[in-house]
């Protein structure tokens, strides 16, 4: 035990140190596998020093935001020793905290962050709720003679695995309040507020009022009106008002332009939506192969750019109007491929630091975390990435041809989803997986690599 505390410790001082120090970070935050930073000077991030370090899995430069690969389970507990040296390094100095983020113009970049920013914090309880689900699905499989046997105890258990998808909508009203720098409260209020069953009761300038009939694209739109509208009021109010009429004035305004605007429009995007799924993916004629195959292939590509945080709200709709999402499945497969072609290189690489890599990444990246894989091996190799984006496309042809769905909006991919695929069709996931892990091991030994010397 001490020895890992040593290393997590070792991890976070040097981030700290490579980064320029804690006066130069802005912000800090954390993925699942990531720590994440925005610098003030980024000239002072040392990029190759980080890459020697012990435990770094890879280091990625997205827009302004520099993140630091170190793993499923890492990330979350270096951020936790950083966040603390952090605080305590703010306490202890006299100019102003420097996880203050510095004030910037819109970009698409920095939006997309922000919605990983937003969505991010909700996988712990949307993975656990999701796997309670899934159990009772294997226990109702394999042994439904139990679940006859006490069906009091798997109705408990089925409330408990349901209930993240009850308040969704309000832990992402509080997270896009918080990371706006409004209040996390107004920020649940108005989320709340789109989804009370009351509003099935009013019938407004002739129209019947319809309850979270905006979806995750309206909690979005109008929490982040209501912040705005909060910030900007408070700055204009006097102070010995502002607790009195800044929440007055937001949560009227914003519950009125909520209900009359942003439900709207929030509705209108999760019909056209539902039809794009409905025609691309979920239609028995070959086209939703060929989708699929495109968008298990050109994944990681996405991923790369970062423009994959972009689906976030997408997935979470696409479960709430289906009952499954029917796309994380098609995209994890870039992941799969990258398994396939990475073992091929295993087998053949006579480079030892290579190999060693690749003992450690393979296992991981098989559950679902290809991140080592994917900038550790194949990336810098070349020829197996595209190999892997080969596999990719067989495995999710595969995927959209079996319509596998899983019963979360989103989590890790690989075969830590198979307790949240929809009922019966685990063995569909498991070929469409093989699938992309033979494909991509074929095509690596066809194009090949070249086995670094050192």
């Amino acid at each position: 035990m001490a020895n890992k505390i040593e290393h997590l410790d070792t991890l976070a001082s040097e981030i700290e140190k490579q980064a320029g120090g804690f006066s130069n970070i802005a912000t800090l935050t954390h993925c699942m596998t990531r720590i994440r930073l925005i610098l003030k000077d980024s000239s002072l991030f040392n990029t190759e020093a980080l890459k020697q370090v012990e435990g770094v899995k890879g280091v990625v430069f997205n827009g302004e935001q520099h993140q630091v690969i170190v793993g499923m389970g890492t990330a979350a507990k270096v951020y936790s020793i950083m966040n603390k040296r952090m605080q305590k390094n703010t306490d202890n100095s006299e100019e102003a905290p420097a996880s203050t983020p510095v004030k910037k113009g819109f970009s698409i970049r920095r939006m997309l962050n922000t919605l990983a920013a937003i969505f991010v914090p909700t996988i712990p309880a949307l993975i656990g709720c999701g796997l309670i689900m899934g159990l009772i699905n294997i226990i109702r499989l394999v042994a439904p003679g139990l679940v006859d046997q006490f069906p009091e105890l798997f109705k408990l258990f089925k409330l408990i695995g349901s209930t993240v998808f009850a308040y969704l909508s309000i832990m992402i009203g509080i997270n896009t309040a918080k990371e706006l720098g409004a209040s996390t409260s107004i920020g649940a209020v108005m989320a709340g507020l789109l989804a009370m069953p009351g509003l099935a009761d009013i019938t407004l300038f002739g129209e019947k009022l319809q309850p979270n009939s905006g979806g995750i694209f309206a909690v979005l739109m109008v929490v982040v009106f209501s912040s705005k509208l909060e910030l900007w009021f408070r700055s204009i109010v006097k102070e010995s008002l502002d607790l009195i009429l800044t929440p007055f004035v937001t949560i009227l305004v914003s519950a009125l332009v909520a209900i009359m605007v942003f439900q709207p429009i929030g509705h209108y995007l999760n019909q056209l939506l539902a039809q794009g799924v409905s025609l691309s993916l979920l239609n028995h004629g070959g086209g939703a192969v060929v989708t699929g195959a495109a968008l298990g292939g050109s994944f990681l590509f996405l991923l790369l750019t970062g423009l994959h945080q972009g689906l976030i709200p997408i997935h979470t709709e696409i479960l709430n109007t289906f009952g499954l999402n029917y796309l994380f499945p098609i995209l994890a497969m870039g992941g799969m491929g990258q398994v396939g072609s990475c073992f091929w290189v295993y087998l053949r690489t006579k480079n030892q630091r290579l190999k060693k890599t690749l003992m450690g990444a393979l296992p991981v990246g098989i559950f679902g975390v290809g991140e080592p894989l994917l900038f550790g091996v194949s990336l810098p190799l070349g020829k197996p990435f595209i190999a892997g984006c080969i596999g990719g496309a067989a495995g999710g042809a595969l995927m959209a041809y079996f319509q596998v769905g899983i019963i979360i909006p989103f989590g890790t991919a690989g075969l830590s989803l198979i307790p949240l695929v929809g009922d019966g069709q685990i063995i569909k996931f498991l070929i469409a997986v093989l699938g992309a892990w033979v494909v991509g091991f074929i095509a690596s030994i066809l194009i090949g690599f070249t086995d670094p010397e050192k």
